[in-house]
């Protein structure tokens, strides 16, 4: 995600911060809640939580768990989230960030998101598909506490399929681009439509989850999409409903052919 802020909205923001022990409860909750919706035991999933320097990693962890390698932010623990058809397996990734700092409630509540890659079991080659997140209030640039990237939406849904795609791509499309943009002394040839398709940054788009665009417009232009996360247990039910309605719609998703 893009690091630049926002000031958009004009309510006061404020940082959502827990104690150590707080957090501890609410990650066995959620392991105790997150295993039996997804079919899995406590041997099989579970929340692991992991301090480095000044920052806190939450992932998943278990015997159910296979590795894969995100887009963006290294290697990363995920579980099957839904069964589709012929033997291919929707999976789901969990990443949760607090920031430790100091005082009664010294951990900060920086993001939590969760990405859903296809692939098979047994399978090290799992593309990214999409990603749901929520980004805490932070002073993200240095100018005070913000939103996260100008205008958009929070939470928000992010769509990975064709940068996924793209990477995987034979390198000879870039090399046919190029030719056919800069060779103006030959015949102009328009490159391949699903070739172009892949190249869009579609990736960059945060589209907003939770919009209440319904509403009486008020000074606030943008603040309708804009959500501070309330607390944690607001934080922990957004997550187990969260999943809950991408296993509900991957369901929908069969093969064309």
């Amino acid at each position: 995600m893009a690091r630049q802020a926002s000031q958009i909205s004009k309510a006061p923001l404020i940082e959502l911060r827990a104690t150590k022990g707080a957090l501890d409860q609410r990650w066995l909750s959620i392991s105790s809640q997150l295993a039996p919706l997804l079919g899995f035991n406590a041997q099989q999933l579970r929340i692991d939580a992991e301090a480095q320097a000044e920052r806190v990693w939450v992932g998943l962890k278990g015997s159910a768990c296979e590795r894969v390698d995100r887009n963006r932010g290294g290697a990363a623990r995920v579980v099957p989230l839904r069964a589709l058809q012929k033997d291919l397996f929707a999976w789901l990734g969990l990443q949760e960030v607090w920031d430790i700092e100091v005082g009664p409630r010294p951990f900060v509540f920086r993001q939590l998101g969760l990405t859903v890659h296809f692939g098979y079991l047994g399978d090290p080659i799992k593309p990214q598909a999409f990603r749901l997140e929520w980004p805490g209030i932070r002073d993200w640039t240095g100018a005070g506490l913000s939103f996260q990237t100008s205008g958009a939406g929070h939470p928000h849904w992010q769509i990975d399929i064709l940068e996924s795609l793209a990477e995987r791509k034979n390198e000879g499309f870039a090399v046919e681009l190029a030719e056919a943009v800069e060779d103006f002394g030959a015949e102009q040839r328009m490159p391949d439509l699903n070739d172009l398709l892949r190249t869009i940054s579609i990736e960059k788009m945060h589209l907003a989850s939770a919009a209440r665009w319904w509403l009486p417009a008020t000074s606030d232009v943008h603040g309708q999409h804009m959500n501070m996360p309330p607390d944690l247990a607001g934080l922990t039910r957004w997550l187990t409903h969260s999943v809950q309605y991408m296993q509900q719609e991957l369901a929908r998703c069969v093969f064309r052919v």
